[in-house]
């Protein structure tokens, strides 16, 4: 397992902290959140991919 840089993490902390002050509470969800997150890492030059490996 590959350890995320810190850049990531700060990426993310800002992504969560968006979604929850631009979006009402009563209409987040996890899917949204993370939506929000693959787009701020998107928009930062971060490939996402989906781990599609199985576990042993």
């Amino acid at each position: 397992m590959n350890p995320f840089p810190p850049s990531v993490s700060a990426i993310v902390a800002a992504a969560i902290d968006d979604y929850r002050m631009v979006t009402p509470p009563d209409q987040q969800t996890p899917a949204g959140l993370t939506d929000r997150i693959g787009q701020y890492l998107l928009s930062s030059g971060y490939a996402v991919q989906p781990d599609v490996s199985e576990a042993a």
